[in-house]
């Protein structure tokens, strides 16, 4: 059975001149941050029997990554939770095993790496992590999805260094950001075609 395409993004600003909308999928803007993600895209999954895949699209920094480099994120790490004082890993909730998640779905001929998810907008180096690409809802998404078994996707253009330059670039670099996105949505909805998994 196909199943039903959902693009998630945090804010319509990353969607600049409804660049996106051209592909005639229903667009979720969830706010920004873990919490707004859950309940947004909670909604969604909890309140129907249809099957989706959810294509999360949006802009992040680097320490790793230069701009302008479009990932595909296909492992998650929640970089805010830190509870070593009573004995867990950096990123672990307590009392679940995973510190990471993954399973989402590659896309072919697009560089794969790993996103760092917090509530903070990141202006300098971690003093124990590094952090290869940062945003604020990618690990909210990718673990409602896993609880409602939907399958996921993660699209990442880096528009900054996380650094303390971050804001600065971030709004100048929205619109370059659409475009590259926009390519890349197309890649993948053309990937999922062949694999015949989705349906308008």
């Amino acid at each position: 059975m196909n199943k039903n395409i959902l693009l998630v993004m945090a804010l319509p600003q990353e969607n600049v001149g409804n660049r996106l909308d051209q592909f005639g999928l229903p667009i979720l803007y969830t706010g920004v941050g873990k919490i707004n993600a859950a309940i947004k895209l909670g909604e969604i999954l909890s309140r129907t029997n249809e099957e989706y895949i959810v294509i999360n699209l949006g802009s992040a920094g680097s320490h790793q990554y230069p701009a302008g480099e479009t990932l595909c994120i296909t492992r998650f790490f929640q970089h805010d939770m830190n509870a070593t004082a009573l004995g867990f890993d950096p990123g672990q909730t307590p009392f679940e095993e995973d510190t990471h998640i993954t399973g989402s779905l590659a896309i072919p001929g697009m560089k794969q790496s790993t996103c760092f998810t917090g509530d903070s907008f990141v202006t300098e180096r971690h003093p124990d992590l590094a952090f290869d690409v940062i945003d604020m809802e990618a690990y909210s998404l990718a673990k409602t999805c896993r609880h409602h078994n939907a399958e996921f996707i993660a699209l990442k253009f880096i528009t900054d260094g996380a650094d303390g330059q971050a804001a600065q670039d971030w709004q100048e670099a929205l619109k370059m950001a659409t475009e590259h996105l926009s390519v890349a949505l197309d890649e993948t909805l053309k990937h999922l075609e062949r694999l015949q998994l989705a349906s308008k």
